[in-house]
């Protein structure tokens, strides 16, 4: 799984990935699939596929995620190539690099026919694949996937200390992260005949999780990868 601290645009489309995956399986959604299946369809198969693989042939889709040095041209419309001049004080060449970007930002929303003077990044609106706009906690997306997809795989068990539990034992055996989510970090109390018993707060906070992740699935279901608004 994901380490908590997500926030990279990559990690943001990994968590898309993994939602997406889970609405494969959903029952519930199978209609809005059939719907966005032309949105869908070149992202390929999914299921059983780790997001690193699957990127490495679709990650094209998405444009350019980060900066790099490249060995060769690559003729994608969201990609511009610059030549940088290393002889050059940094402070000299950063604001024409700025100007640059800014005017081919511009023209390349003009080509898609969208006014730049409404737009409040002029970064947005670029690729068919495009998060939605508005702040993405990849954190609590992250712990929501966690736990939405922990309940998912023990057919949907009562939200109770027992599941609880599970959640935590689950995520201490792991082989290399021993991350909880903070809500199950307070240890359980113990009953009179020693079963665990997490605070009503502990559950509620749990129940959220799992309504959010299944916020998140309608909606990637639709063929959005919403942002926070959708998380409240």
């Amino acid at each position: 799984m994901i380490h908590p601290l997500v926030k990279s645009r990559r990690q943001h489309i990994r968590l898309w990935f993994e939602f997406y995956k889970l609405c494969l399986d959903d029952p519930d959604l199978q209609e809005n699939l059939k719907s966005t299946h032309p949105f869908y369809e070149p992202w390929g198969e999914c299921r059983g596929v780790r997001f690193d693989d699957w990127w490495k042939d679709h990650g094209y889709l998405f444009g350019g995620t980060n900066v790099e040095v490249v060995n060769r041209v690559r003729n994608q419309p969201n990609l511009i190539h610059l030549s940088i001049p290393l002889n050059l004080a940094v402070s000299k060449t950063l604001p024409e690099i700025k100007a640059l970007i800014q005017a081919e930002q511009v023209a390349r929303l003009d080509e898609l026919g969208i006014d730049a003077k409404n737009e409040k990044s002029l970064a947005s609106g670029f690729g068919t694949y495009e998060l939605t706009k508005g702040e993405l906690r990849g954190k609590t997306l992250n712990e929501a996937l966690l736990i939405y997809t922990m309940w998912r795989e023990c057919d949907k068990p009562a939200i109770n200390s027992a599941f609880c539990q599970f959640v935590v034992d689950s995520l201490k055996s792991r082989p290399r992260s021993k991350w909880v989510p903070h809500i199950l970090q307070k240890p359980a109390a113990t009953d009179r005949k020693g079963a665990p018993r997490f605070t009503d707060d502990q559950l509620r906070q749990l129940r959220r999780y799992i309504d959010r992740g299944e916020k998140v699935c309608s909606a990637v279901s639709k063929g959005q990868f919403p942002g926070r608004s959708t998380l409240k």
